[in-house]
C-alpha cells in the first residue's frame, strides 16, 4: 500500500475517535459529594463523588479523582449528609389513574393519609371541599380515592347519608383502596340512574338497605364500572391528560425518574402520546398495552426508545384479579373469606385459557416482551404452561425478559418453573404491610399467609426480582416499598409476614432500581451510577443502610433528578404524600363531551375508567 494510501486509511479509522475526544466535555456540568453514595454497582457500592455532563454521568469514584474534572462553571453540590442513589425505576404503576389519585380528597389510612373512622373520612372530604372550592363548584363533582372499609373503625362501608351530611346537592364519589368498588351520595346515585327498581349488572352488586331495595351507596364492581364512567366521562381527554401530567410529578416526588402506565389500550396511549408531545414529562414514562384489546396495535408502535420521554415496552396481560379482594384464582380454597362465599371458594379466571395460551404464543412469536398480572397459584400455573408451550416453538422467547405481575400467592415448585422460562417476578412486597393481617387472618391463613410476595424464594435460586407499588392501589411511597421489602411488617398487628422473605437494604434497592431497568430492557442506561448511564438521581434524607429497619419509611425523598435537571425538590417542612392536594389543574379538565360507559370486568377497575375516559371502547 502506498504512504498516502495507509494515511489515508489511519485518518479513516482514527477520525471517529478524534472527534469524539473534541466533542468530550473537558469539565464536569456539576459533581455530587459530602453524603453517602450509593451506585447499585456491586464492583464499587460506595463512591465519594459523582460528576455529570450533558445529563450524563461522567466520573463515579474518590472525591480527589472526581474533583479534577471541575472546571470554572461547575456546580458543586453538596449533599450535606443525605444520600444519593440512581433514581428509582418503576416496576409496575399506573400513573394516569394515579393522577386521580393525587387529585383527589386523600382517604387513605394511616400513616399514607388520615382517615381512621366515618367521622374522620368525612372531615378529610369537607377540608378538600374547601381548599379547593373553586374547582368542585365547576366541576360539581367531588371525588374522594382510597379509603378502606377493613381499616375504619366501624369495619363497614359509609351510607350514602353519611356521604349526604358533606354534601347533599353536590355529587360524591369515594372509590375504595382496591379499586373494585366505591360509594357514592345520594346525588351520585340519581345522576347514575340507581334507585330502588334498579337490578343489579352482570358481574356487579348495588348494595341495598337491609330489608329494602333502596341503594345504601355502595357499588360493587360491574356496578360501579359501568356507572362511573358516566360521570367521570365529563373529563374525557383533555382531563385524562391531566391525570398523566399529575401522575408523573407524584412519582416524582417520591424519587421515580421511570415511571410506568401498567396496562393501556390504544386511546389512553393516545393521551399519553399528547401529554409527551407537549413536553408534559419530565420523567420517563413507558406503558404496556392490553394484548388483548388491539394485538396489532401494538407490534406497530412497541419500541425500545423514547420519543418525548415516552414509549410503548410491549404487552400487558391480565389472568385474575385481587389477593384481598378474594377474587385471585387459587389451587385450594380460600382460609376464611370475609364476605357471603360458597364452600370451597377459590376465586375465578379473568381471562380464557384460548386467551392466555394464545397471547403469550403471539407475544413470543412476534418477539414482543409480554408482562402478565397473575396472584394465584392456578392463575400462575396457567401462565407457566403458556409460557412452556409457547418456548416450545419459539425458544427464543426466553430471551424477551417477560414478566410475573405480583404473585402473591404462589408455590415453591412455581419459581423453578419461572427460572427455567426466563420469566422476572415482579413482586408486591408493600402487602405485607397494608393486607398481611387480613391475608393471615382471611385470604390464605397463618401459613401460607408468610409465603405472600415470596422475595425470599426468588433468591434462593439466584433470581433477580424487581419490587412495585402498583399504585394507586397504593400510594407510589418508594420508602414504603423499601420498608416492606425490609422488614415485611403487618400495619395492624406489626406480625413479621414470612421472616424468610426478608432481604437486606441493597438487596431491596436493586429491586427498585437496577433489577427493574433490567427486566425493562434499560439496564445500560439506567439502575445505577456509571460512567455512560443517565444522571437520574435520588437523593434520600437519609441512608436506609444504616438507620434502623423499623424506621426506613420514615426517610424522604428530598430531591429528584432526571439527567442532570431537578424534577421535584421537597420543600423544608413540606410532607412527600400531602393529603389535601391542590386539584386547580382540574379546572379546565372537565366539560368535555361525555363516554359511553365500556364493558366492565371485575379484574382491573383502574383499567377500565382510564379506558373509557379517554373515549376507547374496551370489549374482548
Amino acid at each position: 500500500m502506498k504512504t498516502s494510501a495507509l494515511m489515508a486509511a489511519i485518518v479513516a479509522i482514527a477520525a471517529p475517535a478524534m472527534a469524539a475526544q473534541q466533542i468530550a466535555p473537558t469539565a464536569a456540568d456539576s459533581i455530587w459529594s459530602g453524603g453517602t453514595i450509593l451506585t447499585m454497582n456491586d464492583k464499587a457500592m460506595r463512591v465519594e463523588a459523582v460528576a455529570v455532563a450533558d445529563g450524563k454521568i461522567m466520573a463515579v469514584g474518590k472525591n480527589r479523582d472526581v474533583m479534577k474534572l471541575k472546571g470554572p462553571n461547575t456546580r458543586l453540590v453538596d449533599l450535606k449528609g443525605q444520600t444519593l442513589i440512581p433514581g428509582f425505576f418503576d416496576a409496575h404503576g399506573h400513573i394516569v389513574i394515579g393522577g386521580l389519585q393525587a387529585l383527589s380528597a386523600n382517604l387513605l389510612a394511616p400513616p399514607d393519609g388520615e382517615v381512621n373512622d366515618i367521622a374522620s373520612l368525612q372531615l378529610t372530604l369537607r377540608d378538600w371541599v374547601q381548599k379547593n372550592a373553586a374547582a368542585v363548584e365547576k366541576t360539581q363533582l367531588i371525588i374522594g380515592f382510597g379509603y378502606d372499609n377493613a381499616q375504619l373503625k366501624e369495619l363497614r362501608h359509609p351510607s350514602k347519608e353519611e356521604l349526604d351530611e358533606v354534601s347533599k346537592d353536590i355529587p360524591i364519589l369515594i372509590v375504595h383502596q382496591s379499586g373494585h368498588l366505591a360509594t357514592v351520595n345520594s346525588a351520585m346515585l340519581k345522576e347514575l340512574g340507581y334507585d330502588a327498581n334498579s337490578k343489579d349488572p352482570a358481574g356487579g352488586v348495588i348494595q341495598r338497605k337491609p330489608g329494602s331495595t333502596e341503594p345504601n351507596g355502595t357499588l360493587e364492581e360491574t356496578a360501579f364500572f359501568n356507572g362511573a364512567p358516566l360521570v367521570l366521562g365529563r373529563v374525557g381527554p383533555e382531563g385524562m391528560k391531566t391525570f398523566a401530567r399529575e401522575g408523573a410529578k407524584l412519582w416524582a416526588r417520591f424519587g421515580y425518574t421511570t415511571a410506568e402506565e401498567g396496562r393501556s389500550t390504544p386511546q389512553v396511549v393516545a393521551v399519553m402520546k399528547q401529554v409527551a408531545a407537549e413536553g408534559g414529562f419530565d420523567n420517563d414514562v413507558n406503558t404496556y398495552t392490553d394484548v388483548l384489546v388491539d394485538r396489532a396495535f401494538i407490534k406497530a408502535n412497541q419500541s425500545g426508545t423514547y420519543t418525548n420521554r415516552f414509549r410503548v415496552a410491549g404487552a400487558k396481560l391480565t389472568i385474575d384479579g385481587s389477593p384481598q379482594g378474594f377474587t385471585a384464582w387459587r389451587d385450594q380454597p380460600y382460609y376464611k373469606p370475609v364476605g357471603n362465599y360458597p364452600v370451597g371458594y377459590s376465586g375465578y379466571a379473568a381471562a380464557s385459557a384460548e386467551d392466555v395460551l394464545g397471547s403469550v404464543q403471539w407475544a413470543a412469536e412476534n418477539g414482543i416482551q409480554i408482562i402478565t398480572h397473575s396472584n394465584g397459584e392456578r392463575a400462575s400455573d396457567l401462565l407457566i404452561s403458556a409460557h412452556r408451550a409457547a418456548q416450545a416453538r419459539f425458544p427464543q422467547a426466553k430471551a424477551l425478559r417477560n414478566v410475573l405481575i405480583h404473585g402473591q400467592f404462589l408455590r415453591e415448585d412455581q419459581f423453578d418453573s419461572f427460572k427455567s422460562l426466563g420469566v422476572i417476578p415482579s413482586l408486591f412486597p408493600m402487602h405485607t404491610f397494608y393486607w398481611g393481617d387480613w391475608h393471615l387472618d382471611h385470604t390464605v391463613g397463618p401459613q401460607a399467609g408468610l409465603n405472600i410476595s415470596p422475595t425470599g424464594w426468588a433468591r434462593k435460586r439466584g433470581m433477580i426480582f424487581s419490587s412495585h407499588h402498583d399504585a394507586p392501589v397504593a400510594f407510589p411511597d418508594s420508602m414504603r416499598v423499601l420498608d416492606a421489602t425490609v422488614t415485611r411488617r403487618a400495619r395492624g398487628s406489626g406480625r413479621i409476614v414470612g421472616a424468610e422473605h426478608r432481604v437486606d437494604v441493597i438487596t431491596a434497592l436493586k429491586a427498585m432500581t437496577i433489577w427493574p431497568a433490567f427486566h425493562h430492557f434499560e439496564e445500560k442506561t439506567k439502575g445505577s451510577l456509571e460512567v455512560g448511564k443517565l444522571a437520574d438521581f435520588a437523593v434520600l434524607s437519609k441512608d436506609p443502610t444504616v438507620v434502623k429497619p423499623t424506621t426506613i419509611a420514615n426517610i424522604k425523598v428530598t430531591e429528584t433528578i432526571k439527567e442532570g435537571k431537578t424534577i421535584f425538590r421537597l420543600e423544608p417542612g413540606a410532607r412527600t404524600a400531602a393529603a389535601a392536594p391542590d386539584i386547580t389543574p382540574l379546572l379546565t379538565a372537565f366539560g368535555g363531551h361525555g363516554a359511553e360507559p365500556g364493558e366492565a370486568c371485575a379484574h382491573d377497575a383502574m383499567f377500565r375508567l382510564t379506558a373509557v375516559m379517554a373515549g376507547g371502547q374496551v370489549g374482548r
